[in-house]
């Protein structure tokens, strides 16, 4: 197995399918039992910062029965895990999805009569956009708006930044995304 070594992190750069298939069938297990050793060696060396990550996260087991309980929970692996950058990618976009949710599960009565289907005009809005309408017409609380405004604004500064950030403050944001979206949940989807 081929390694780099970057800023003090140990990175194996040779794992992949053709790396593999081009050893001897001899080889082949070895490799493997090697590849396990150096896993959980990987692992181990972390598995107290991951404990430290997981105690910053609220609880999820409120939300279990959300369409996006399974992108919130990869979100929270990701954190765990200590891929920030990723992490606040997919804050955004549970975030938008979570407004794209409340939107289109409401009706909106235009002049006290004309109603409209959430999801039959506004799908292709964009985030910003929804977000203007769910605060507008009431159809979030006030919180949960800023909330989603520091999501979108947040993944936006990241995603389309054009240097790499403090790791300090990109963990520090990360866990913060996290947690708003966990909180926006909780408030919105009342169980």
């Amino acid at each position: 197995m081929k390694k780099i070594l970057i800023n003090n992190k140990e990175y194996v750069i040779d794992v992949t399918r053709g790396t593999y298939e081009g050893l001897p069938a001899k080889r082949r297990k070895q490799y493997r039992e090697d590849l396990k050793d150096k896993l959980k060696k990987q692992f181990n060396d972390k598995i107290n910062d991951v404990v430290k990550r997981l105690l910053t996260i609220q609880d999820l087991s409120v939300i279990k029965k959300l369409p996006c309980h399974d992108l919130v929970y990869e979100t929270r692996m990701l954190y765990i895990e200590g891929y920030y950058y990723a992490t606040i990618a997919l804050c955004g976009m549970v975030g938008e999805n979570i407004a794209r949710m409340i939107l289109n599960d409401s009706e909106i009565t235009i002049n006290r009569s004309r109603i409209i289907k959430g999801k039959t005009i506004f799908g292709r809005l964009d985030f910003v956009v929804i977000n203007k309408i769910l605060i507008n017409v009431g159809l979030i609380q006030q919180d949960s708006y800023k909330k989603l405004e520091k999501i979108r604004k947040l993944r936006n500064k990241y995603v389309h930044g054009n240097k790499l950030f403090n790791p300090i403050t990109v963990k520090r944001d990360a866990g913060i995304l996290l947690n708003f979206i966990v909180t926006i949940l909780r408030s919105e989807f009342k169980p």
